[in-house]
């Protein structure tokens, strides 16, 4: 019983200490490792997740200045040496649709704007509100050594409306030739949310927002805490 206590506790230790942090994240490259056949991503989970879906989360700015108001290729995406055998091909797989934040809540973006990742070979994938086309795109070959450190560009189509858009992917994997099938199974999915004109600060609160609880469920924890107190209590005094 005072496990559970304990467990409940750090359950809602954890969410508050997330919710009061302004900088829940901070940008950094894609990394996919392989274990037991399978791709993973972060393996050393150095990011956040998102609550409920439990999506790790990176994030990229469309405002950086190499790539101005409407291009960035960050995140890049990166793999060990020794990792894959040379000349595998690392791909990834867009899903979903395009998400927008609106400065209060997620939901789906205008369906005037879409989000395009050119590959490594020139293809476009399209992501809209509506959903994707041409999901499957290549990211890079792996060298002689294993290892792949490569960027494709995103980039948003229009300049309006500010907010942060998320996407969702997955990382797969083709042979040396690009066919199937994949030499690995693919990774669990992650998320991207770019940053189109919201200060830092502001930008940061979109992402507390995909990883926070909702107050709802804050309050269901601090409930639950309070019912196993309550009988933790009980039984200490029947025991004395």
């Amino acid at each position: 019983m005072l496990r559970s206590i304990r467990v409940i506790v750090g359950v809602v230790v954890t969410a508050l200490t997330i919710g009061v942090s302004p900088n829940v994240l901070a940008h950094s490259d894609i990394e996919a490792v392989v274990i037991g056949g399978k791709l993973v991503v972060d393996e050393e989970n150095s990011v956040p997740v998102a609550y409920g879906t439990g999506y790790k989360i990176f994030e990229g700015d469309f405002g950086d200045l190499t790539g101005g108001p409407l291009q960035t290729d960050d995140p890049g995406f990166m793999v060990p040496d020794a990792t894959l055998l040379s000349g595998q091909q690392l791909w990834y797989n867009a899903i979903g649709s395009l998400s927008f934040w609106d400065g209060l809540n997620w939901g789906a973006a205008p369906g005037t704007l879409t989000l395009k990742i050119e590959d490594a070979l020139g293809s476009d994938t399209l992501i809209t509100s509506s959903g994707v086309t041409n999901p499957y795109g290549v990211i890079d070959q792996a060298d002689t050594g294993g290892g792949v450190h490569a960027h494709v560009d995103f980039s948003i189509s229009d300049l309006n409306p500010a907010g942060a858009y998320l996407a969702t992917f997955e990382l797969t994997s083709r042979d040396a030739s690009g066919n199937l099938p994949s030499p690995y199974l693919d990774s669990d999915p992650f998320q991207v949310v770019f940053n189109r004109g919201l200060s830092s600060q502001a930008f940061e609160t979109s992402v507390s927002a995909l990883v926070v609880p909702e107050p709802e469920t804050y309050a269901m924890l601090l409930a639950g805490l309070a019912v196993f107190a309550g009988i933790a209590r009980r039984r200490r005094g029947m025991a004395s």
